[in-house]
């Protein structure tokens, strides 16, 4: 790449964990002069209010490979980052709808864990009564077969930020909090500079990691992305004394709901779908969750495990996913030369950081992505009707809103 004569050879705007990964990413290969900004702090958008669940279970192999590989960061952290990102070994399940009208997602789970299994990720498909040995407090009379990842587990999501960020300013990269980033500026050709509150930071290379705030700040230079905000609940319980084991991490579509251990005696619920993915600003979106939504949270976490329905609610938040028209994130390239973006990751993006970053900073650096072909995730797939396909033939069929693919 070549430097920008003055200013920074990399503005990256957005301090969560794919701004991290990417800045770390790109003082690591030598990329010169690197600046992230973050509006606020670091880590205090979607990647301090996610679950951080570390689900690798995926129906395509672009994205299976990225969770795969940043699992392997997570898992080896220390030796590879420095510090703790709070990894958690545990069980993790993923269940699909398999009954009338969609019994051939059985046969396409089996395929995916097969695909799964090919490129290094332990994964099995277990029976009811597998997982029912497993979790002998669970449900499991409307399941048909689950995919079960013994040992993935779930992280500290602002604990994995920060640290990334620690190793990102210990190989030299500047970082400024409370910078927000009012638009970009170019000459009609490549991106020439980043506009703040302090005035304009010149460079020509510009990474935008900004979430749902990305296509605001793309908007700037004329190039469009289709990104949405929607607000996404999030409930932490206390959970019975029976129940003080902690459950596996379930992802379960069947169910309708998410949930993870959240510390001693606590899990996280979040309710999937349908209302409770609403679109809004996200500048102004209401944070706290609604009346209502604490019960909603819990009721849905007992249809898989029936003790749940003695939990009692502690607290909760509102975060943002940011959508895209397909749900499966935009990375890489855009028509303005030198501008950047990793944004849209619709709900399942935190898991993916640490090699969306690498891949960014190869394409950047060295002009392609190898760790993992970036070519799937290109932002002019919605040029034409191309994005309304499937990414694999066994891409499983919803019966209802789950907010995200799998």
């Amino acid at each position: 790449m070549s430097g920008s004569g003055k200013g920074y050879d990399v503005v990256v705007v957005g301090g969560g964990i794919m701004g991290a990964s990417t800045a770390w990413h790109l003082a690591r290969k030598g990329a010169g002069r690197i600046l992230l900004l973050e509006r606020t702090t670091i880590a205090a958008g979607a990647t301090g209010k996610t679950g951080a669940l570390l689900r690798q279970h995926y129906t395509n192999e672009p994205e299976a490979l990225l969770a795969h590989h940043s699992f392997t960061t997570f898992k080896n952290w220390a030796d590879i980052v420095g510090g703790d990102c709070g990894h958690v070994p545990h069980g993790l399940v993923v269940t699909v709808d398999m009954g009338p009208g969609n019994e051939a997602n059985a046969d396409r789970m089996r395929k995916n864990v097969a695909l799964q299994n090919s490129i290094g990720i332990d994964s099995q498909v277990v029976t009811p009564d597998e997982l029912k040995s497993l979790q002998p407090f669970a449900c499991v009379d409307d399941l048909v077969l689950v995919a079960y990842e013994p040992h993935t587990g779930y992280v500290d999501s602002i604990a994995a930020c920060r640290s990334m960020i620690s190793a990102a300013m210990t190989a030299g990269v500047e970082v400024r909090e409370w910078c927000p980033v009012a638009g970009l500026s170019s000459d009609g050709q490549r991106v020439t500079g980043v506009k703040t509150a302090n005035g304009e930071i010149k460079t020509n290379h510009v990474v935008c990691a900004a979430g749902p705030w990305s296509s605001d700040l793309l908007s700037s230079v004329e190039v469009q992305i289709p990104v949405t905000a929607l607000r996404v609940q999030i409930a932490i319980v206390h959970r019975p004394m029976e129940l003080d084991q902690p459950p596996f991490v379930y992802l379960d579509t069947a169910a309708g709901m998410f949930t993870r251990p959240w510390g001693p005696g606590r899990s996280l619920i979040g309710v999937g779908g349908g209302d409770q993915h609403d679109e809004v600003d996200p500048d102004g979106y209401d944070e706290r969750n609604d009346l209502g939504y604490a019960q909603l949270a819990i009721d849905a976490a007992s249809r898989r495990i029936p003790a749940m329905s003695k939990a009692v609610y502690l607290h909760g938040h509102a975060g943002l996913y940011d959508m895209t028209p397909d749900a499966h994130p935009i990375i890489g390239a855009t028509p303005l030369e030198g501008l950047y973006v990793a944004a849209g990751f619709s709900g399942a993006g935190f898991k993916k950081g640490p090699a969306v970053g690498q891949c960014l900073a190869e394409l950047i650096v060295d002009g392609r992505s190898s760790l993992v072909d970036l070519e799937p995730f290109r932002l002019s797939r919605f040029d034409t009707n191309a994005w309304e396909l499937p990414w694999s033939d066994t891409e499983y069929v919803f019966s209802s809103d789950f907010g995200h693919k799998l």
